[in-house]
This record gives C-alpha cells, sequence and structure tokens, in this order.
C-alpha cells in the first residue's frame, strides 16, 4: 500500500510542474535561450503528436507564428537602427536570426513559419555574423598588446561563422602583434623594475616576457635575465631572513624567540633552496635553534591522565620525552579511588485521589426510556517512592616543576540513581509498581566519575599550554 501511494504522490508532483516558458527568457533579455526553449516545446509537442496521430491546434500555430514574427521584427530593427560603431547590438541580433533559423527550420511544425525562416539563408547569417567581427576588429586602433588580444580575438570569432575576405590572416597577424608587443612591455618593465631594485618583479616580468614570446621564439635575453634576477632576489631575501635570525639568537632570552629564529632560518635557506640544499648554514642553524627552542615534556603517572595531558599539550614545539633528565617540564600525575556508595533516600508519599468511569447502570429517562448511565467511582489511594543512589568518586593529584608550577588536587564524583514506585489502598487497576531510572554498575560509574575529573582538570592544562607558547 505504502509503494502504490508512494507511485501516486511521484506522479501528482510530476504534474504540478510548470514547463519553462520562452517568455521567461525573453523577459530577461535572454532571446537566444527563449528561442532554445521555444523549440524544446514544440518539438516536444510534435512528437506527442505524431504519436496520436493528431494535427497542430489553431492556438499553437497562431503562437509560435506570433513569436516568430515578433522576435524576426525586433532583430531587424535593431540591426537596422544600430549605431555604426554598435556592432554588438547588430552581432547579438544576427545571432538571434541565426538561431531560429538553425533551431526552427526542418522540423514539422517549420512550415507555419516558412515566411519568416526563408528570410535568411545560414550562410548569409554567418557571413553578416563574419562581416561584423570583421568590422569591429578592424575599428580598434591598438596601442598596446591587449588591443591586439582584443583584435585577434574578434577576428577569430568571425571565422569560426564564416571566412570572409582575409579574416583568418588578419587574426593570425595580430595575435603575433599581440606576443611581440606583450614581450616588449613586460621587457620594459622588467628595466624598470630592476633601476627600482624590486628584482623580484623584475625576474617575473623578464619571465612573462619569454612565455609569451615563445610561440614566435626567444625573446632578446628575457630568459636569462628572468635567471639573473630570480637568483639575486632570492639570494638578498635569504641574506634578510638570515641576518634577522642571527640578530634575534643574539639576544634570545626565551623559548620562543629560538623557535622564531629557527622559523626565519628555514625560510632562507626555503627561499634559496633553487641554488642548493642551503643558504649558508642555515638548514643546521634552524635545526639547531629548533631544538633549543622546543617545551621537552615528561609526563608520567596514571596513563588515562597522561594521555590526555599529552593531547592538551600538544603543539609543533612539544616535544614528549622518555625520560625526566631529558626534559625541562616534568609532569607528575596520579589518579586513585575515592569512596564507592550506595544509599536509599526516605521514602516520599503522596496521596491521590482519581474520580474514575468504572461501568454502567441502567434509568429511566424523562420520558421514562430505559438508559444506559455510566457509573463513576472515587479512588483514594497512596503511592509511595523511593530512591536507589550510586556514587562514585575520583581523585587526582598534579605536580610540574620546571618551566611550569602546578600543584593541584582535584576530586570528582558521579552519580546515577533509580527510584521505585508502588501503590497502596483503593488503587486503580491501572496502576501497578514501576521502576524510573537506571543504576549504573561499580566499574561504570567510577568511569564517569574519572571523565568528570578529566573535565575539571583540562582547563589548567590549556592555561599551561598558552603560557608555555611564550616562553
Amino acid at each position: 500500500m505504502k509503494k502504490v501511494l508512494l507511485v501516486f504522490l511521484c506522479l501528482f508532483l510530476a504534474s504540478c510542474v510548470v514547463p519553462v516558458k520562452p517568455e521567461d527568457k525573453f523577459k530577461t533579455g535572454d532571446y537566444i535561450g527563449g528561442v532554445n526553449i521555444l523549440a524544446t516545446n514544440f518539438n516536444a509537442k510534435s512528437q506527442k503528436l505524431q504519436q496520436q496521430n493528431k494535427p497542430w491546434k489553431e492556438k499553437d500555430i497562431l503562437y509560435l507564428q506570433v513569436t516568430v514574427s515578433e522576435l524576426t521584427q525586433m532583430a531587424q530593427k535593431n540591426i537596422q537602427q544600430a549605431a555604426a560603431a554598435d556592432y554588438d547590438t547588430r552581432i547579438k541580433n544576427y545571432q538571434l536570426l541565426l538561431e531560429m533559423k538553425t533551431k526552427l527550420e526542418d522540423k514539422s511544425y517549420s512550415s507555419f513559419i516558412e515566411q519568416y525562416l526563408g528570410l535568411y539563408t545560414v550562410s548569409g547569417l554567418k557571413e553578416s555574423l563574419a562581416i561584423q567581427f570583421y568590422q569591429q576588429a578592424g575599428a580598434i586602433v591598438a596601442t598596446n598588446s591587449n588591443d591586439y588580444l582584443r583584435k585577434a580575438k574578434l577576428y577569430r570569432q568571425g571565422y569560426e561563422y564564416f571566412n570572409y575576405k582575409d579574416i583568418y590572416k588578419r587574426a593570425e597577424d595580430n595575435q603575433k602583434m599581440y606576443y611581440k608587443t606583450a614581450a616588449q612591455e613586460f621587457y620594459a618593465e622588467g628595466q624598470a623594475n630592476v633601476r627600482a631594485r624590486n628584482y623580484k618583479q623584475a625576474a617575473a616580468n623578464f619571465r612573462k616576457a619569454h612565455d609569451v614570446y615563445l610561440p614566435l621564439g626567444n625573446y632578446k635575453d628575457s630568459a636569462k635575465l628572468a635567471d639573473i634576477y630570480e637568483k639575486k632576489w632570492r639570494t638578498i631575501e635569504a641574506e634578510n631572513q638570515y641576518q634577522q635570525a642571527q640578530a634575534i639568537v643574539r639576544k634570545a632570552r626565551y623559548l620562543s624567540e629560538y623557535r622564531e629564529a629557527a622559523s626565519l632560518f628555514s625560510a632562507a635557506s626555503q627561499v634559496y633552496s633553487p641554488y642548493g640544499s642551503s643558504y649558508k648554514n642555515a638548514t643546521k642553524l634552524a635545526d639547531v635553534y629548533a631544538r633549543k627552542g622546543q617545551v621537552q615534556i615528561f609526563v608520567r603517572g596514571n596513563s588515562y591522565l597522561a594521555d590526555r595531558i599529552r593531547s592538551a599539550l600538544q603543539k609543533n614545539y612539544v616535544s614528549f620525552v622518555s625520560s625526566a633528565s631529558a626534559a625541562n617540564l616534568v609532569i607528575d600525575v596520579s589518579m586513585t579511588r575515592g569512596h564507592f556508595q550506595q544509599y536509599k533516600e526516605n521514602i516520599e508519599t503522596s496521596d491521590k485521589h482519581e474520580n474514575l468511569r468504572v461501568g454502567t447502570k441502567q434509568v429511566a429517562d424523562a420520558d421514562g426510556n430505559m438508559v444506559n448511565q455510566a457509573v463513576y467511582e472515587d479512588f483514594y489511594f497512596k503511592q509511595y517512592s523511593v530512591k536507589t543512589v550510586n556514587e562514585a568518586e575520583m581523585i587526582a593529584e598534579v605536580r610540574s616543576n620546571g618551566l611550569y608550577d602546578l600543584n593541584r588536587q582535584y576530586s570528582a564524583k558521579s552519580t546515577s540513581s533509580q527510584t521505585y514506585y508502588w501503590f497502596d489502598g483503593h488503587v486503580p487497576s491501572k496502576y501497578t509498581a514501576f521502576t524510573e531510572g537506571k543504576l549504573l554498575g561499580r566499574e561504570e560509574q567510577f568511569d564517569q566519575a574519572r571523565e568528570n575529573l578529566w573535565s575539571q582538570m583540562r582547563g589548567d592544562f590549556y592555561e599551561m599550554s598558552r603560557v608555555l607558547a611564550n616562553l
């Protein structure tokens, strides 16, 4: 039954789907998108009519004729009235006419709009589009590489429609001029960067000059200059970072300062890496000061708490060592079980009263007819309850020395309870003794107390981690 209902629901929802109309696209100015929807909708109708062996409806024919007529007239008007330099408008409207011609021709409904489709040929529209792109590209006076690139793209777009005059050659010539002009521009920028001592940008611009000119060959000495200034800026950068690190080391008093120096030595080595494994002895010094800046922690004692302490203190500058002698922070942690007890709370008593229907009896109504009348009875009874509670306690002690002092004891409890209810007196039959809640076993109770204990402790170790980061 459920499957039948599901199928029915799917069919119902499918029937509620509103098809997209061409007008939805026309309203947004997407006339080509609207023509595509128009073609899709009429192709679907055509297939359905053929399957049912039915003729086209007059309202559908009229709608198609009016829509295509209005689109054709609009496109023609836009083309005729467009300003001489407004190539984009003419291109857009020729594309619309071409879309109607290709999407609506050679269909079962094409004869209804033949007077509009017959106004143009596909090849004629394509040639008109190529002419517009050709003229638009020709109108651009190129003064820089972007102008040549734009001209090349426009010629190429036109060529995709129709091989008009020398459109292909013009696309190729302007593409080559783009390569040459762009290379000249990047090369000149690189020279200016050198004069400004911005060697990193100089290297990038010489490299761009080389790359953009590659389809035509090598541009001057751009590749050589790119390599020269690449190495120059990397050497300067590496030296700056190396000297900054040395300055920090000379005055360092804190572990965090040694770590900062190590980071700079590492950066110096990294930036110079294309020219060797290290800049001077930067790699070695990075390792030396990274170790010198390490917080080396030895944690011993209860394994449960020790694991969580390590997790709370884990950072990239922290090492957990295997002996106290190798550590600059030693943490001793212990955890013991406190009491476990089960106790019952005082019995609670409450008075209950309910007036319940217990049956019917025959009585005479106002007309003397015998009818059923509900019989109610008062029930007065007592409810008793007693709660049984399990309680466990865990105790921990932390002692740390070295970089951070923490000496503290912790205690946490956990409880679970179960309440038993029973009744006495004139008790309705629907009331029977029952139990509410769940008592945890001894080990479960201690496990919960242990989790509560760590929840209480962990804030101190996050604070310890914050302090260690700045030592």
